[in-house]
């Protein structure tokens, strides 16, 4: 269904989603924001529970989950793509340094 909910964003202040469902390169992310419902475009397949970038992040940017950084971008990450520890370093990586 066109309006079915596939997606999860935590804060309104955050730079990634997180699927529900696996979604393909193509299909169509859906989540809510303020009763609202805002859609992505998939450019690269995300399995269940993953997170995809809902802005375009560039290398170097902070990424942002429940409202609080979780890491940076080792590389430019697109809308809609999946975002996992091949293009983003975690916090405790960036605590450390």
């Amino acid at each position: 269904m066109e309006n079915n909910i596939n997606s999860l964003l935590i804060s309104e202040n955050d730079s990634v989603a997180v699927v529900t469902e696996e979604l393909k390169e193509g299909d169509i992310a859906r989540f809510k924001v303020d009763n609202e419902i805002k859609t992505v475009s998939i450019v690269q397949n995300v399995p269940i529970y993953h997170k995809f970038a809902i802005i375009d992040i560039k290398e170097g940017d902070l990424v942002y989950k429940y409202g609080q950084v979780i890491g940076k971008a080792t590389q430019d990450i697109k809308k809609g793509q999946h975002l996992h520890t091949h293009n983003i370093t975690g916090i405790r990586e960036l605590l450390e340094d």
